[in-house]
């Protein structure tokens, strides 16, 4: 306890890595578990008392209202219920919005079935909602936008700019809640009318007798079998839990790059411990000589050594567990928004989810990794022998380790981690993937001591040619320890490995996105869309008719269209159809290389024909798709099947994407939308002008954004960053923890090199040089980290991007290195270890030249 005390800075180092690295660990799981069970509860509210549920896909796509019929006469069926699913934005708030949930408000029970429980007279809500403009509000939403009972409200929707009316208030309960308040209910004819959806429906769902649902599994799994067969086969039959069960493997891969990434904080932690407890242990190596010599058995004190390490371990997971909650409430809308951008769907969490068993399983972890840390230390400064220990000059007593022995574990290190890669990229398997970039990114800490002991005599000559003495007494400090700069140089590296590869995953995405958007096909003088968006970056469907008005302004040469499906099943897994209008498929437009596969003549006549399909590179990997494969796609109207004409990029989907013909989709989606209309400008004509004409038209009708193509990329830009918006946290976790580590490092390696300084003055050196030359010493171990940290940093990056993140969220990205980030962070390292050295050399430098000769 004296020496944690003398000591407190190192002891809070030891603590704060195992609370940082749990800290993470934990946030990621109580978010992970939040997320999915915010999820389950919605579908679960949504689904009611409903023992099964009739959807096409993931039930974002409607299907034609005689399949009602169809599930109403069978007799094992008590009830069926209608329902539709969108989203309404305020008008002047797109970023509010709410899921509209469209029912047969009239049906007795109907609202109560579902646990929406209104506020309002029974009676009264009957009769208001006679008019097809009436919507219910919870009272949370009503409360935080002062909205009254018969109040109007003009909100955005699929068909246009409309004023609703408030006819009632729901309480926050059942599904309100599971929604955050979020949520409108509307009769369900007029929900149809406003979402574009007349004639059709998103779910079916099937109410029994009580007794089959809970006492009779048999017979209720004979009522799906019927349904079945009766139904189209392109319909789905499923209960409530098989339709969560789905989206937890939608959602498993984007929660195990979460792993990933606290896999590389716990690492860093790790490192920091095993440092932070050396050092440690070459200081207390005189203590623990005189306790042996005085008779105190070794293993008793390697045991009391284990002890403090468990009691820092400790006192750190007691910190990260509660931090790592906070930590969740903090970083939770971030990542939902991050995953509402990837896969297109509306997150949010207000009920932390925590799993006490997990917690203690992370604990342990926790503890466990500080032990780890401290294992070599401990046993190497108990088996020490005394008498020499008091002999020696304390920093002889540091590890010294072998550079061969090191390059021969680095070796085998970066044989497994292509071992666990190419494991990772022929099974498709994400843990591989985790493995095999932990082990890499391990890696640079075991290189960097043969590093240094090559780079450290070219460094220091040059040195002492360019700063004269003062460089050559650096230059000797860096060539006689070369250990103790791998150290300090491999802290160095994390931290910028970690920053490179985070910002180059963003700049790949970005840089990708906008090669894609600018490369010729759909490029355009004017993009038109909705300002609101149904979740991520997908902007909310308008009707087709909007890009026939467009049309028939002056000054417009052509106007293609773009509609985009997010909830398309194929195979059990959730992609993207796309219908594109004709023009955009003619082959002028494609750039040389967008066409991975095909020929882009034949694959344009096919689009046109309605006879052939696009599909992107990674729908191809994912489901071993080639040219010529035909692939059948279920669609309101049955099953379509089409063979593969061309293969390019798309980063529509992180599943895959298809392309296909704007028409063939309308006529077997039954779909009379569009996502995007790209309006060409006739030359000569001015595009701000039309664009003004267009905002004038269709403005007050629709909430219509109006983008160049410089501001379409920039908005999708935008989104992408807000997307990675939480590995900022990340990275700032691992930076302070490691950036104090290499503080620890530099200074307790200056300062335990006070008897050197002493000599260097006493020999004539005045405290100026000796300041110079040890700033120089630490400016040279920055450069050498930062070398190290770029290089390990950009192989991480192409690791992460160009391998393991096609496996884990499906995105097929150009790796791109982010250079400025990279420049940015050097710059931060280079500042960092410089004030170290020079405030370190400062403090030996001002102690008396007596006091540090005599030191020991």
């Amino acid at each position: 306890m004296p020496h944690l005390r003398a000591r407190w800075g190192r002891s809070a180092l030891v603590v704060g890595g195992a609370a940082t690295g749990i800290a993470l660990i934990v946030a990621i799981n109580v978010i992970n578990a939040s997320v999915l069970d915010s999820f389950r509860r919605a579908i679960e509210e949504a689904a009611g008392p409903a023992a099964l549920e009739v959807t096409l896909g993931t039930g974002e796509i409607g299907f034609g209202e005689s399949a009602l019929d169809v599930v109403r006469a069978d007799p094992g069926v008590l009830s069926a219920v209608p329902l539709v699913r969108g989203t309404l934005t305020l008008a002047g708030d797109a970023d509010e919005a709410l899921q509209l949930f469209g029912v047969d408000v009239m049906a007795d029970g109907q609202l109560e079935r579902y646990r929406i429980a209104s506020v309002t007279d029974r009676r009264a809500l009957s009769e208001a909602m006679l008019d097809p403009r009436s919507l219910l509000v919870t009272r949370e939403f009503a409360t935080q936008r002062a909205v009254k009972v018969g109040d109007a409200l003009t909100v955005s929707s699929p068909t246009g700019v409309v004023e609703l009316r408030v006819r009632g208030l729901l309480e926050a309960d059942g599904l309100a809640r599971a929604l955050a308040g979020r949520l409108a209910v509307m009769d369900l004819p007029a929900a149809q009318r406003l979402l574009g959806k007349t004639g059709r429906l998103d779910q079916v769902d099937v109410l029994v007798a009580p007794g089959m649902q809970v006492g009779d599994p048999e017979a209720l799994e004979a009522l799906q079998t019927r349904l079945r067969a009766a139904l189209p086969p392109t319909l789905s039959v499923e209960r409530p839990a098989q339709r969560g069960a789905l989206y937890d493997r939608i959602l498993a891969s984007f929660q195990t790059m979460l792993v990933g990434l606290s896999l590389l904080c716990l690492v860093a932690g790790v490192y920091i411990t095993y440092n932070t407890t050396s050092t440690g242990a070459v200081h207390r190596a005189l203590a623990i000589a005189g306790l042996r010599v005085t008779g105190a058995d070794r293993r008793q004190l390697f045991g009391v050594l284990m002890l403090e390490a468990l009691l820092l371990g400790g006192i750190g997971t007691a910190i990260g567990i509660p931090a790592g909650v906070m930590l969740a409430r903090l970083l939770g809308s971030l990542v939902t928004e991050s995953m509402g951008v990837i896969f297109q769907l509306r997150f949010g969490f207000d009920d932390l989810v925590l799993n006490p068993r997990m917690h203690a399983l992370i604990a342990g972890l926790g503890i466990g990794a500080t032990a780890f840390g401290s294992y070599f230390a401990a046993r190497r400064v108990t088996a020490l022998d005394p008498l020499e220990v008091l002999r020696a000059d304390p920093r002889s007593l540091a590890v010294r380790t072998s550079a061969t022995r090191l390059v021969g574990w680095w070796l085998a290190l970066v044989a497994t981690t292509v071992v666990a890669l190419v494991l990772e990229m022929r099974l498709k398997s994400v843990a591989w993937g985790n493995f095999g970039s932990t082990l890499w990114f391990a890696s640079s800490i075991v290189i960097a001591i043969p590093v240094v002991t090559v780079t450290a005599p070219l460094l220091g000559r040059l040195l002492a040619r360019l700063f004269g003495p003062a460089g050559t007494m650096a230059a000797d400090s860096l060539v006689r320890a070369p250990t103790r700069t791998g150290v300090t140089v491999a802290a160095i590296a994390l931290v910028l490995t970690v920053g490179i590869t985070f910002a180059s995953m963003a700049r790949s995405h970005r840089e990708s996105v906008r090669g894609y958007l600018t490369g010729g096909v759909f490029t355009s003088d004017l993009t038109i869309s909705a300002v609101a968006t149904e979740g991520g970056w997908l902007e909310s469907p308008v009707p087709r008719n909007v890009a026939d008005e467009i049309r028939g302004i002056a000054g417009i040469a052509a106007v293609e269209t773009l509609r985009i499906l997010p909830g398309q099943l194929y195979q059990g897994q959730r992609i993207t159809v796309a219908g594109v209008s004709r023009g955009l498929f003619e082959p002028s437009r494609y750039p040389p290389g967008w066409y991975r596969k095909g020929n882009a003549h034949d694959a344009a006549a096919a689009l046109q024909a309605g006879k052939g399909i696009v599909i992107s590179t990674n729908f191809a990997d994912r489901f071993a798709a080639d040219v010529g494969t035909t692939v059948t796609l279920d669609t309101p109207t049955g099953q379509l099947a089409l063979p593969v004409v061309g293969i390019a990029p798309e980063y529509m989907s992180d599943r895959g994407s298809i392309l296909l013909d704007a028409g063939l989709l309308a006529d077997r989606w039954e779909d009379g939308l569009i996502n995007w209309a790209l309006a060409f400008v006739a030359a000569g004509t001015e595009p701000g002008t039309v664009r003004e004409t267009i905002a004038r038209r269709l403005g007050e009708r629709y909430r219509l954004k109006i983008l160049t193509l410089n501001q379409v990329v920039q908005y999708l830009s935008e989104k992408i960053d807000r997307a990675y918006d939480f590995t900022v946290a990340i990275q700032l976790l691992i930076v302070i923890v490691t950036v104090a580590g290499i503080f620890d490092l530099l200074i307790a390696a200056i300062v335990e090199r006070r008897r050197e300084l002493a000599v260097w003055r006493v020999i004539g050196a005045d405290s100026a040089a000796v300041r110079r030359a040890v700033t120089l010493e630490s400016g040279a171990v920055g450069v050498l980290g930062s070398a190290l940290g770029i290089a390990v940093g950009f192989v991480t990056a192409r690791i992460w991007v160009e391998i393991h993140y096609k496996h884990l969220l499906g995105y097929h990205l150009e790796a791109s290195f982010a250079a400025g980030s990279a420049a940015w962070y050097m710059a931060l390292v280079m500042l960092m270890t410089v004030a170290a050295g020079y405030g370190a050399a400062r403090y030996a430098t001002r102690q008396s030249i007596l006091g540090g000769i005599q030191t020991h």
